[in-house]
């Protein structure tokens, strides 16, 4: 999503243009701007927007990944940020999700679409992008939610499950409930089914963040 789309997000919540440009620092001319489609020209503004919603300033600016696919060491995600306490996590595909929740430890460089900086803890925590409208009207396609495979997940948690057959690519992103002693995978979207989880199925993460009040 971009950055006009993000402003409408937050104003669609509730916030004035006059609190959220307060909150996010900048002036209620900017966030005006950006909804008359005159985005900022100086990229500390973009910075302050990039703080407020907590992601990497250049994904933030392209709406996407900022680089191609490549090999990134995880080891450099504990240097520390310009921006305090924030620290890297990989933004991955479907299709790499079990390189941070299969292994023991995950490996010190892993493939990814790119880092994005986040507040989010946990050794394991990735970024991936919600890639359908299952989840709406909190989850939309293309945004990005943080999934930590170690926390634990019960009834009323958002998780990625992995398809019956244990391929991450055909992994699910649901709200877990239980009925009558079955858990169930909810989606938001009431176009698509319910679907009873199987004992074929695992659970890959919880989401612990999809925007900056999540």
């Amino acid at each position: 999503m971009n950055l006009k789309g993000l402003v409408h997000r937050e104003i669609g919540e509730g916030l004035t243009e006059e609190e959220l440009a307060s909150t996010v620092g900048v002036s209620v001319g900017t966030i005006e701007n950006i909804l008359a489609d005159e985005l900022p020209q100086d990229r500390a503004t973009w910075k302050l927007f990039a703080r407020y919603f907590r992601i990497d300033v250049d994904f933030l600016k392209i709406g996407g990944p900022p680089h191609l696919e490549g090999l990134f060491d995880l080891t450099e995600s504990a240097n520390p940020s310009p921006l305090g306490q924030m620290r890297k996590v990989p933004l991955l595909r479907w299709d790499q999700i079990d390189q941070m929740v299969m292994p023991e430890e995950p490996s010190r460089v892993i493939h990814a679409e790119a880092m994005l900086e986040t507040d989010v803890p946990g050794i394991r925590t990735f970024a991936i992008q919600v890639r359908d409208d299952s989840m709406e009207p909190l989850f939309s396609e293309g945004e990005v939610i943080f999934v930590n495979p170690e926390l634990q997940s019960e009834p009323g948690h958002y998780v990625l499950v992995d398809s019956e057959h244990g391929h991450p690519e055909g992994a699910l992103l649901r709200q877990l409930k239980e009925i009558n002693g079955q858990t169930i995978l909810h989606p938001l979207n009431r176009l698509h089914k319910d679907l009873p989880m199987t004992n074929q199925q695992r659970i890959l993460g919880r989401v612990v963040r999809l925007r900056k009040n999540v």
